[in-house]
């Protein structure tokens, strides 16, 4: 009994769930209905109202999004009778940033020039040849001149030292380096002996500027004004007064020099830098000169390997004096074919000329061949030049010659040989042996009746044998040390018994050594074994040989000022370049430099 009726119950039980869950089913099937009905209603009743728009904002973005309800995950139930215009739209949304901008690194190499601009270089020479100057006075603590950038700056010098020698030097610049780069030099130097009127003094300014015209041509310009004053203190006698005016020698120089040149090359391939320098010269015993001089060098690329060159030279002189008036012309040309291959290169050409009215035709053959080892290289040649002599060149060699009626031009014809190069990243060297042919060489011989002056002989032919050597050490920027040394053998002299006044042997140094970061040794020495004169019987002597040794230091003090120090003649080697005429002994000379100015890279 009690098991029919659990069985009831049971039955009973399931049917009552069934029926609960029916009418579950019914309910949310009927409530979906009606949310479809209220669907269709609103889209065919539908009334656009002014909306009220809430929307969120996304930087510099607005967005209002108003979509059917349909069209939602949540829609906001909207009663059939709206008594308002404005009315809320929500919708979800989920805010994100933008994608943050990413720089590119990627490496592009710069677009190629639509044109190719060929680049002409001129790169000095690091060798370099001793001439021998008979100043009488040395140059004291001077710049060293290196490669580098335009420095737009301005300096100050001042020293004194014995023998009453003041010094005085300035240096500025002007320009950006790029459309213009000016400079101005002045100095001035004087010294006084312990023997008469053994006085010097030495006055220069100078002007020099490169101009840019356009891209493609730049002018180049100099002016110059040079003051010399010494007097004839050779063989004169302490304690006895001298007229000073009679033996005073004083010569002005004044001259303007202007060239072009390109600094590209053109279409026409051709290179060109012509020159025009005018001087005037003047002394204090009436002697006047003036001189043009014209140089326009021009150069054809025809291909890689051949080049044809053009030279065209004047140099035009007129001088007067008391009893003389002398007008010196000198015109040549220099037309010549180069061959530039990897291994070699070859000069071949003529040099036509016109020496006043003598019309001379001189050769111009040169070659320089790499051997195996490209920093070696094999030198020859057959050349001929001219030294042009004028009153102001020969002044300048020796400033106690007598006034001269007549001037005349050496020409010289030589063939030479040798070698130059390069071992090691330091050492470089230079030899070369020469066979030369001079015609018409200014000699200085002494007078022996008691004059103090030297005669200018002209010797009308003169051969001479040397031989040439230079050796270079050279540390980046810190060290440089260069050695020369030339021999001369005179022979073959037609009017004169020896080569009066020229020195056979020489031999010169320059080193410059940075010490310390701000300490700089600078040095130069120069030795020879004398020049020939007469002595007052008329018998022929040599001079003692010679050795000038200068030393100099600068060194960096504090900004913008420096300290300076220069001893000529350190071994105080009285010795004599020209007869009766001695140096000053040891010279030294100190004093301070003041840089200022702006440096423009």
């Amino acid at each position: 009994m009690k098991n029919n009726f659990n069985q009831m119950f049971s039955k009973n039980l399931c049917w009552r769930q069934c029926l609960k869950f029916g009418v579950l089913l019914l309910l949310i099937l009927f409530s979906l209905g009606s949310v479809q009905a209220q669907s269709r209603h609103r889209r065919k009743h539908r009334v656009k109202h002014p909306v009220k728009k809430h929307a969120v904002i996304h930087k510099r973005h607005a967005v209002v999004a108003v979509r059917s309800a349909e069209q939602k995950k949540d829609t906001a139930t909207i009663p059939d009778a709206i008594t308002s215009k404005n009315f809320t739209v929500t919708s979800a949304f989920t805010p994100s940033l933008r994608d943050a901008s990413k720089i590119n690194f990627s490496a592009t190499t710069a677009l190629p020039s639509p044109e190719k601009i060929p680049l002409s270089y001129n790169v000095p020479a690091q060798n370099l040849s001793f001439t021998y100057q008979p100043s009488f006075l040395r140059p004291l603590a001077a710049n060293i001149d290196t490669a580098s950038v335009w420095r737009n700056t301005d300096f100050v010098k001042l020293g004194y030292g014995n023998y009453s020698t003041p010094y005085l030097e300035g240096g500025f610049s002007f320009g950006d380096g790029y459309n213009s780069a000016i400079t101005l030099h002045a100095k001035h130097v004087s010294s006084k002996g312990n023997l008469p009127l053994q006085q010097f003094s030495k006055t220069g300014i100078d002007a020099s500027g490169v101009f840019a015209l356009g891209e493609k041509n730049e002018l180049e310009a100099r002016a110059y004004f040079d003051h010399n004053n010494q007097y004839e203190y050779g063989g004169l006698i302490p304690g006895v007064n001298y007229d000073k005016d009679s033996l005073q020698r004083r010569y002005n120089d004044i001259g303007v020099k202007i060239g072009l040149n390109n600094k590209v090359k053109n279409t026409s391939a051709i290179d060109y830098r012509p020159t025009i320098a005018i001087d005037a010269f003047s002394g204090n015993r009436d002697e006047h000169e003036s001189t043009l001089i014209i140089d326009a060098p021009f150069a054809k690329k025809i291909s890689e390997t051949f080049s044809a060159k053009l030279g065209i030279t004047a140099n035009i002189s007129s001088y007067k004096a008391d009893t003389s008036t002398v007008n010196n012309h000198l015109v040549y040309l220099s037309p010549s074919i180069a061959v530039n291959r990897p291994n070699f290169k070859l000069n071949v050409g003529v040099i036509p000329s016109f020496d006043n009215s003598s019309f001379h035709l001189l050769p111009n053959v040169t070659l320089d061949a790499k051997l195996r080892d490209e920093r070696f290289i094999v030198q020859a040649g057959w050349i001929g030049y001219y030294n042009a002599n004028t009153y102001r060149s020969l002044t300048r060699y020796n400033p106690w010659i007598e006034v001269p009626n007549n001037f005349y031009n050496t020409r010289v014809i030589e063939a030479y040989g040798g070698f130059k190069g390069a071992a090691g990243d330091h050492f470089t060297y230079n030899a070369r042996a020469s066979v030369l042919s001079l015609k018409d060489v200014p000699l200085f011989l002494n007078n022996v009746s008691g004059a103090r002056e030297f005669a200018v002989l002209n010797e009308s032919k003169m051969n001479d044998f040397r031989l040439h050597g230079e050796l270079g050490y050279n540390a980046k920027e810190d060290f440089s040390l260069l050695v020369g040394l030339t021999m001369n053998n005179y022979t073959g002299l037609k009017n004169n018994a020896e080569p009066w006044g020229l020195v056979p042997i020489e031999l010169t140094g320059s080193l410059h050594w940075n010490v310390l970061k701000h300490l700089l040794l600078k040095s130069d020495i120069s030795i020879n074994n004398g020049a020939q004169y007469q002595d007052a019987s008329g018998q022929k002597q040599r001079l003692k040989g010679a050795a000038d040794w200068n030393v100099g230091a600068e060194y960096h003090l504090i900004k913008n000022w420096d300290l300076w120090l220069q001893v000529n003649n350190l071994l105080n080697n009285k010795y004599e370049r020209w007869v009766n005429y001695p140096v000053l002994g040891t010279n030294i000379l100190g004093g301070i430099i003041f840089n200022f100015g702006d440096l423009k890279k």
